[in-house]
């Protein structure tokens, strides 16, 4: 008695597959308008998904590059305070050896202040100096003046930033000691000043000093395009120079650590807050509050972000596939109708319920299998064709994952058994009497 159900199913299952098969080519014409809404829906679906996708690779290679275990910190200053007589809080370049030296958990700090300058003139060996009637370099494609966001670090500043030269040379210790009045130009503002000139060993006059280029940075973001950073737009100058040109006085803006492991972010803000604090109640600064920033709390946040954006444009994108849906169910609604007289001989032949109704649901998905196959195909061409396209930056071109190409197998299957169960219900329902009857 058990082996006659089990000996059933290895008979019924190919027959079933074989007539799944001959049906969908009868109507083939249907069958392939159906598959192509459920390949327009799919493809949909997966480029949406790749574009985001595309661009959340991009983002993760830049906050490798900036590195994943940097702690930015900064002051948040009060509106008020409960001591009217404190001080406010002040982050200085000593600070962040004062770190260094009492705590475990950092292996490298710097300190950073910023400030803004007019970039006047310039001065190319051989030429004369360079200056416009409004005494100021003008902007290239505007008739403002070009400011440049001027960026004054401590000795270990372009190594914790990851920041890289592409011609010349960082500052040498007894320049960045001493405060010489040197500059690493940004990539962007290299091109903005100079033009096609070489800039290194030229000099820049920002403000009222003159500064001597010793470097150019290599691109952090993209050379054209939407997507640059604000890095190749900075002039790197030592802190104390940034300090006596432009600040007037020898504060940092923020101090930069270097976790030596990046699973131990929150025991190295407390400790580090405890270090700085003593050094603020000992000089009676009070007002304000330490923020401690890492790469890793950008990252979750980011991720966040960028995962429901995924479920965003998945969404809009399911409407196309719901449509194709909808198309699918109704060439088999029209099937049953038409099929009537033969549902009634198979079911007078001895096919049960069960197998009609296996039958057309085999059916349904067969059709969302073979549209959503069509559709993730052609999506992957579009993405390797993006590849191709120059208005896309380099690293985020439309990434279709294997986790995305399961995920829409999956929703295929199930939008195959979704817009099938109706239809099938409805065909094993059919009395054979009433279906012979009625033809």
């Amino acid at each position: 008695m058990s082996r006659r159900p089990a000996s059933r199913r290895w008979v019924v299952w190919p027959a079933l597959l074989t007539e799944a098969g001959v049906n969908l080519k009868a109507r083939r014409v249907q069958a392939a308008l159906s598959a192509f809404g459920i390949a327009t829906g799919i493809a949909a679906v997966v480029l949406l998904v790749a574009l985001v996708s595309g661009v959340h690779r991009m983002a993760l290679r830049a906050f490798n590059a900036a590195g994943g275990n940097l702690v930015r910190v900064t002051i948040e200053a009060d509106s008020s305070t409960r001591d009217a007589q404190g001080f406010p809080l002040t982050l200085q370049p000593q600070d962040a050896d004062l770190v260094m030296a009492s705590s475990r958990y950092f292996d490298l700090a710097s300190a950073e202040s910023t400030a803004s300058a007019v970039v006047r003139g310039r001065i190319v060996e051989g030429q004369t100096f360079f200056v416009d009637s409004g005494g100021s370099l003008m902007a290239r494609t505007t008739s403002r003046p070009l400011r440049a966001s001027v960026r004054g670090l401590t000795g270990a500043g372009f190594e914790i930033q990851n920041l890289k030269v592409a011609s010349g040379r960082l500052p040498l210790s007894p320049e960045i000691e001493g405060g010489a009045r040197v500059a690493v130009l940004g990539a962007d503002m290299a091109r903005r000043i100079f033009g096609p000139t070489p800039p290194v060993g030229e000099s820049v006059v920002l403000g009222d000093w003159t500064f001597r280029v010793v470097g150019v940075l290599d691109w952090v973001g993209e050379p054209t395009g939407d997507f640059g950073a604000p890095q190749d737009r900075y002039v790197y100058v030592p802190f104390r120079a940034n300090a006596t040109s432009f600040r007037g006085n020898s504060s940092a803006s923020t101090m930069y650590l270097r976790l030596r492991e990046p699973d131990t972010h929150e025991a190295a803000y407390t400790e580090a807050r405890s270090i700085l604090a003593r050094r603020h109640a000992r000089y009676g600064e009070s007002s304000g509050q330490l923020q401690f920033r890492s790469s890793l709390d950008q990252l979750a946040e980011f991720n966040l972000v960028i995962n429901g954006l995924k479920v965003v444009v998945g969404l809009v994108g399911g409407i196309g596939l719901f449509v194709g849906a909808v198309g699918v169910a109704n060439v088999l609604l029209v099937s049953v109708r038409e099929r009537t007289e033969e549902i009634g001989v198979r079911r007078a032949i001895g096919a049960t319920r069960n197998d009609v109704f296996v039958s057309f649901l085999i059916e349904a998905v067969a059709i969302t299998l073979i549209g959503g196959l069509v559709g993730i195909l052609a999506a992957w061409l579009l993405t390797v064709a993006a590849g191709f396209i120059p208005v896309i930056p380099d690293g985020a071109e439309p990434y279709i994952s294997p986790v995305t190409a399961l995920t829409a197998m999956s929703l295929l299957v199930l939008v195959g058994i979704a817009a099938g169960v109706g239809p099938a219900r409805r065909a094993a329902s059919v009395f054979p009497v009433e279906a012979l009857r009625g033809e």
